[in-house]
């Protein structure tokens, strides 16, 4: 083909191509290898792709079907079917029970092996090209309480983690020293001078990027009460800014579960207790007003289950078709189920998928070549 057609249409044919067929065509050729290993474009092909995958996205699902020793990776396609599409292969063995997953960014998965423990390894893998790096260690000592977040600075075109590390606490405000790691530099470098004066509690540290910034949710304690926010940190500016939260969710104790995740291009938070979790969405990204609750759920008295299951969470909203996906938990058989709940009809669909309780995730995916220019 290339004594035929100018490169320049050469180039416009493979940035069309899905991943599988660009990474068989590097071995057709030196000239396509370098071609596609070239970083102007990974990063075409990543802005061609943005759009599509944001209409039809993927789910990365992670969950260990018999103990939390043997997890297990699959992609799913966003439809009514939850159909698979791939069940790519964890590369590299955890150290403690299995791998905390920080987030997911541009067809990067980052790994943080510290579930349990404080062990300071991340991991950088893209499924999709069956890559992964691992990263230099951070400079500031180990702490029990980290939070990390993961995303894309835009501007300098670099993939960034920020790692907030609360070494002590006084009277409930936080004082956390402060990483930056650059794929680009890979290094890491301090930036406490830039540290809000919020605290992320370890049962907040969930983080999604949107928007060119990480979100968390944090809480502050203003005279006798304390006050919730999410909490973000944008990649380019490297500067905390902070979104309130509906007021529900504002004067939770900081003990409550509150995770955050994405919801299209903005985001929602979950709020989990004994007996009910709901979700809250903002319609419109950084629009107070625009926080709407669009599900509450007994986790005793849900619809269509029988008394043997218990809702254990509220793993993520489906973009295409407006359901939500849950895990349980069947009593009878002591097993982890994972269901898409649809709260208009008030139905569950078991997926057909079983997992030990409370190690399931999901996270929405695009497949890329970032890091096929990479060395391990």
């Amino acid at each position: 083909m290339s004594k035929y057609l100018p490169p320049e249409i050469i180039t416009q044919i493979l940035l069309r191509l899905p991943i599988k067929s660009l990474l068989q065509c590097t071995s057709i050729c030196k000239s396509w290898n370098s071609l596609i290993k070239h970083t102007r474009f990974i990063n075409n092909h990543l802005n061609l792709n943005l759009d599509k995958t944001s209409n039809s996205p993927l789910l990365l699902l992670r969950h260990c079907p018999k103990d939390p020793t043997r997890e297990l990776y699959s992609l799913h396609l966003e439809n009514g079917s939850f159909q698979e599409h791939s069940k790519p292969e964890l590369p590299v063995q955890s150290l403690n029970e299995c791998f905390r997953i920080v987030g997911s960014c541009n067809g990067l998965i980052l790994l943080s092996d510290d579930y349990f423990t404080d062990y300071n390894m991340f991991v950088l893998w893209n499924p999709s090209i069956r890559k992964f790096i691992t990263l230099a260690k951070p400079h500031v000592p180990k702490s029990p309480h980290s939070v990390y977040g993961f995303g894309f600075d835009s501007k300098k075109n670099d993939y960034k983690i920020v790692r907030l590390v609360y070494l002590r606490q006084n009277e409930g405000q936080a004082c956390p020293k402060i990483e930056l790691y650059s794929l680009n530099s890979g290094s890491w470098k301090s930036i406490t001078s830039a540290a809000p004066s919020y605290q992320i509690a370890q049962n907040f540290r969930a983080q999604v990027f949107v928007n060119g910034a990480v979100h968390w949710v944090a809480s502050c304690k203003k005279g006798n009460c304390f006050r919730n926010v999410v909490l973000s940190f944008d990649m380019s500016n490297e500067t905390f800014q902070e979104i309130e939260l509906p007021e529900d969710l504002a004067c939770e104790l900081p003990t409550k579960y509150m995770p955050i995740s994405a919801a299209g291009k903005s985001i929602c938070v979950k709020h989990f207790d004994q007996n009910r979790h709901t979700m809250w969405v903002m319609r419109e990204y950084g629009v107070v007003e625009s926080w709407e609750k669009q599900v509450s759920i007994d986790v005793h008295v849900t619809p269509n289950f029988t008394p043997n299951f218990r809702v254990l969470q509220v793993l993520g909203c489906r973009k295409n078709n407006g359901e939500f996906l849950l895990e349980r938990y069947d009593h009878g058989r002591k097993i982890g189920e994972l269901v898409s709940h649809d709260p208009k009809k008030n139905t569950n669909e078991f997926l057909g998928i079983h997992t030990d309780p409370g190690y399931s995730c999901i996270v929405y995916y695009m497949e890329s070549l970032v890091l096929l220019n990479k060395t391990s």
